[in-house]
């Protein structure tokens, strides 16, 4: 399967998310975050310095899959995270480089 489709994925906690309900679900969180790393979709997770939250490194075969996964975390599902998606396009500047001035 190839994973052509990255996604940097920018998850943050929503103002008025319960502190009881994060833990509560907590252990659930770092199964799912751990299957998504287990099954190659997810590359990277990064806690963000200010603010509670995360950031995915994520490859997949479609945004879809990006979608269903993140969806299914249970931090999103009970809407106590924001999300907000970045799909990454390569980057061809470097081309500038070497282009006839």
């Amino acid at each position: 399967m190839e994973r052509d489709v990255k996604t940097v994925v920018i998850l943050t906690r929503r103002p008025g998310a319960a502190t009881d309900d994060l833990a509560r679900l907590h252990r659930a969180e770092l199964l799912a975050a751990w299957t998504g790393i287990a099954t190659g979709s997810v590359r990277a997770i990064h806690g963000l310095q200010e603010g509670g939250g995360a950031v995915l490194e994520m490859e997949t075969s479609t945004m879809d899959e990006v979608k269903s996964f993140v969806e299914s975390l249970p931090y999103v599902d009970q809407a106590l995270l924001d999300v907000r998606y970045c799909p990454l396009k390569p980057f061809v500047g470097f081309a500038d480089l070497f282009a006839p001035a």
